[in-house]
């Protein structure tokens, strides 16, 4: 359960029934009826009087009546600045990509921000993936707070597909258990639901469960679409650290790049498995992983995560993590853009919920659909 701040409502709407319309206009009729039939209406200037004034109390209910009807003829839309979503147009941004920002720019407070849904059936600005964002929770740094957008299930198919953008784009998401999680919270937005049922994720056997439905129905759904109108985005293991990442990962990486008619677009992730087989060595980690960026160009590296200090992680191990995080800063994106850099240290770190964690390890299914979001934020531009 969140327990966000108060936050400000999406719609605001107020109508009048048509009930308290006669009502009122009744209520007015009847006290002017009673003032002519009084002593005081007798004489002419007082039925002049009397007769102008209800000329004018006519004209000031026809002009209420026509305002509530136009009132009852605006969409009931949410209060926000975006324009209705097939009006906006989505463009890919080819590497290396959009920079967010990295570090302690990146700071963040989550929080809900309900949508308030009103009894007409009028369509919204906002989709399910939009809705559920702003529902379970968000984290938008300050430094971005006019410049990123949450992505409607809609717009993010636009950016990947390689029919609306005229080019060959495929994603391939590949890394440790964390970037299993990420390309889950990705599917979910593409698909525009929470694949099996949203239940969140316990332990490595579900999750890889979770993954393989979520690569099914990507699958699926491709199939059904033709022309290549739905992005093309896999999982695979490759990258996920046990190996160094100058072997199996980098040849993958390097053999696919062959193909100049395809972009592609590696996202990897591999952190606390490459610091735990060189032994919990700080520097080696940093090494491997700067090694690995130097030599596998047009890659977006995501940092790690932040560890909750809890039994199956010592105090130790969370603050080697975070040196690893901070040792990796100056190679990546903005201080070097040829090594674009998803950052979401910050988000992790800042997410206390009850709900945010269920192992003090990986993040439940709404974080990684915002850290999705932050992704389709490097990855597009919405126009």
């Amino acid at each position: 359960m969140h327990y966000p701040p108060e936050q400000e409502v999406f719609t605001v709407a107020t109508h009048h029934s048509s009930h308290d319309k006669d009502v009122a206009s009744s209520s007015s009729s009847s006290k002017f009826a009673t003032f002519q039939n009084s002593s005081l209406c007798r004489s002419p200037s007082a039925r002049w009087f009397v007769g102008a004034l209800m000329v004018l109390l006519s004209l000031s209910l026809v002009q209420n009546f026509r305002k509530e009807n136009l009132l009852s003829e605006i969409p009931d839309y949410p209060l926000t600045k975006k324009q209705p979503l097939h009006q906006r147009s989505v463009r890919f941004m080819p590497y290396p990509h959009k920079t967010l920002g990295s570090g302690t720019s990146l700071q963040c407070q989550w929080e809900t921000r309900p949508f308030v849904s009103s009894n007409t059936s009028k369509e919204s600005y906002l989709d399910f993936t939009q809705q559920n964002a702003y529902a379970e929770g968000i984290c938008i740094p300050p430094t971005l707070n006019d410049t990123l957008h949450i992505f409607s299930s809609e717009e993010a198919i636009e950016c990947l597909s390689p029919k609306a953008q005229n080019r060959d784009i495929k994603l391939m998401l590949s890394g440790d258990s964390y970037m299993k999680q990420l390309y889950i919270g990705l599917v979910d937005i593409l698909l525009s639901k929470h694949i099996n049922n949203g239940k969140e994720i316990f332990g490595s056997t579900q999750r890889n469960e979770v993954t393989t439905i979520a690569q099914h129905e990507m699958e699926k759904r491709r199939s059904e679409e033709k022309n290549s109108t739905f992005p093309f985005v896999q999982y695979g293991p490759q990258c996920y650290g046990v190996a160094p990442l100058s072997t199996t990962c980098s040849e993958i990486i390097k053999e696919l790049r062959t193909d100049n008619s395809t972009d592609y677009v590696f996202i990897i992730s591999s952190g606390v498995h490459i610091y735990r087989r060189s032994q919990n060595q700080v520097n080696a980690t940093i090494q491997e992983i700067n090694n690995f960026l130097d030599t596998t160009n047009r890659t977006i590296f995501v940092s790690p995560p932040y560890y909750y200090p809890d039994i199956q992680f010592t105090a130790e191990l969370v603050r080697d993590q975070a040196e690893v995080y901070r040792g990796l800063l100056p190679n990546v994106a903005p201080e070097n853009a040829d090594h674009p850099f998803l950052d979401v240290y910050e988000l992790t770190r800042s997410c206390m919920w009850k709900n945010c964690s269920y192992d003090k390890a990986h993040r439940s299914r709404f974080v990684n659909r915002w850290k999705a979001q932050l992704l389709l934020n490097t990855l597009c531009e919405v126009q």
